[in-house]
């Protein structure tokens, strides 16, 4: 009688094919959680450069003993010298292409808080959430001026798409929010209460 070696799988072999089902099953799930962390990441670094851009435009415009009318920076007071340094604290940011920067002075000359002037620059046409210039300014949540109190606001607003949410695969291609960041100064060489139109 002859005998016969007795039949024993390899469990080597067998977990390999276990093992290449799971990576099959788990792979999309690892690439969704990998691209939201992306997204949050972006969003939290967005976020804080927005934060960190609205106080310096709003700081250097305070530095100022006035503010000259004009988009061109001829004098270095010009009103579009804010512009630009938005446009670089905020790099690598495209600032202006993907969003939009509005200054505001607001001041209470005893009537209570109106947007003294506003300027704006980059794409879009956001409304300023203080209101318009000429109008009643509608102040931030704890923020009071008292008679004679001037503040300078930068507010900034930004179109971010995520990777995961605006997927074509989700069905919802394209689709972006908008982020909003803002800061306040005050003048602290008088008031800046106008722009100066002349020479």
């Amino acid at each position: 009688m002859t005998g016969h070696r007795p039949f024993h799988r390899n469990p080597l072999r067998d977990r390999g094919g276990v093992a290449a089902l799971e990576m099959a099953l788990l792979a999309p799930v690892l690439l969704v959680l990998v691209t939201a962390t992306v997204d949050v990441v972006r969003y939290v670094s967005i976020s804080l450069t927005l934060n960190r851009t609205a106080a310096n435009v709003s700081d250097i415009a305070t530095q100022f003993d006035k503010l000259r009318a004009g988009m061109t920076v001829v004098k270095g007071n010009e009103v579009g010298v804010l512009f630009l340094a938005a446009t670089e604290v905020a790099q690598p940011l495209d600032l202006m292409a993907g969003g939009q920067v509005i200054v505001s002075s607001v001041a209470n000359m005893g009537q209570g808080s109106r947007v003294m002037w506003q300027q704006r620059a980059g794409t879009g046409s956001a409304a300023s959430h203080l209101g318009a210039a000429g109008g009643v300014a509608t102040l931030p949540p704890g923020f009071t001026q008292q008679p004679g109190d001037n503040a300078i606001f930068t507010e900034l607003f930004y179109r971010f798409t995520p990777y995961l949410l605006s997927g074509p695969w989700l069905g919802n291609a394209g689709t972006s929010t908008t982020l909003y960041a803002s800061a306040v100064y005050q003048p602290r060489l008088g008031t800046l209460t106008t722009l100066e139109t002349g020479p």
